[in-house]
């Protein structure tokens, strides 16, 4: 049986990462703002909105005549949701009474 030769081994293991690294979703700071108020939005707008709505305001957003036009990112948007979901009862209440306020602890959520 023919042996591999551990420089083989060790290149293979390197492009597997490599691989995995690059088909991870990296979301800019930008993003991850723009997404957080999409949200506090809807959220002030409608508490059940969810993915749905937030798409819609997002890609709604664009112009027939828009050379560059935003597409919704559903992991984005699902990882937003979820630090929605971790906040607490008071901070969701104070998010929906004040939208403008809304995007820094959930944000801060995302993070951690």
């Amino acid at each position: 049986m023919k042996r591999v030769k551990p420089r083989t081994v060790i290149l293979l293991i390197v492009l597997v990462m490599l691989l995995a690294w690059w088909l991870t979703p990296h979301h800019s700071e930008e993003d991850k703002a723009y997404y957080a108020s999409v949200l506090c939005t809807v959220k002030s707008s409608s508490p059940t909105g969810g993915l749905t709505e937030m798409e819609q305001m997002v890609e709604g957003g664009n112009s027939d005549y828009a050379l560059k036009k935003t597409y919704f990112s559903s992991s984005l948007g699902k990882d937003m949701l979820h630090a929605w979901e971790r906040l607490s009862d008071a901070e969701k209440q104070r998010a929906m009474t004040a939208p403008e306020s809304c995007a820094g602890p959930l944000l801060a959520k995302m993070d951690s």
